[in-house]
C-alpha cells in the first residue's frame, strides 16, 4: 500500500486549503509593505483612469504597450489595430480585489500593477483571459498620462502542464 494511503483524510484535506489559500494570499498586496498613501490627489486621478486606449491620456500617443500574447505596439492606434487584426474587440477588465498596487514616486511617475480578468468579443465568442498586468504613467504640465503597459497572460495548471509537455525534452 503506497504512503499516500496511510495519512489519514483529514490531513490531506487541511494540506489542499493550505495549498489553496497560499495561492490567493499569494496575490494580494502585503499590507504595510509599500506607501499606498502619499500623493492622495494624483492616486484618485490615475485609478480613475481606467480607459488606456483614450488618446487624450496618451502623451502625443508615445505609448508603448505589450499584450499578453507578447505582441508589442508603438502608440494607441497600433495597440487598437491588433485587436481588429485578431477579430477581437475589447469588452471589459476586472481587477482581482486586493491585488491593486499604485505606487507613486516623486509625483510625477506612478506605476500600476494587479491581476485582471480581461473579457475580448470574437467571432467564436467572449475570449477571457486573467491578466498580471502593469502600467506606467506620468505627470507633465499638471496632467497625468499612460506610457506604457504590458501584460502577462496566466496560464492554468492544464496549460502549463501541456506547455511541459511540449517543451520538455524527453531523455
Amino acid at each position: 500500500m503506497s504512503t499516500i494511503n496511510n495519512i489519514p483524510k483529514i490531513i490531506i484535506t487541511f494540506l489542499v486549503a493550505i495549498s489553496i489559500t497560499s495561492k490567493i494570499v499569494g496575490q494580494i498586496v502585503p499590507r504595510g509593505k509599500y506607501d499606498t498613501t502619499n500623493y492622495p490627489q494624483d492616486r484618485k486621478i490615475i485609478n480613475d483612469i481606467s480607459n488606456i486606449f483614450d488618446k487624450s491620456l496618451s502623451l502625443n500617443d508615445n505609448s508603448v504597450s505589450i499584450g499578453a500574447d507578447g505582441k508589442i505596439s508603438y502608440g494607441i492606434e497600433a495597440e487598437l489595430q491588433t485587436f481588429v487584426n485578431d477579430s477581437m474587440s475589447f469588452k471589459s477588465v476586472t481587477p482581482v480585489p486586493g491585488t491593486v498596487l499604485l505606487r507613486i514616486f516623486n509625483g510625477t511617475t506612478a506605476i500600476k500593477t494587479k491581476v485582471a480578468d480581461v473579457v475580448f468579443d470574437s467571432p467564436k465568442g467572449e475570449v477571457h483571459f486573467k491578466v498580471i498586468r502593469c502600467e506606467t504613467f506620468i505627470k507633465q504640465k499638471g496632467k497625468w498620462y499612460f506610457v506604457m503597459g504590458q501584460g502577462t497572460n496566466v496560464m492554468s495548471q492544464e496549460e502549463f502542464d501541456e506547455y511541459r509537455k511540449i517543451h520538455t525534452k524527453k531523455n
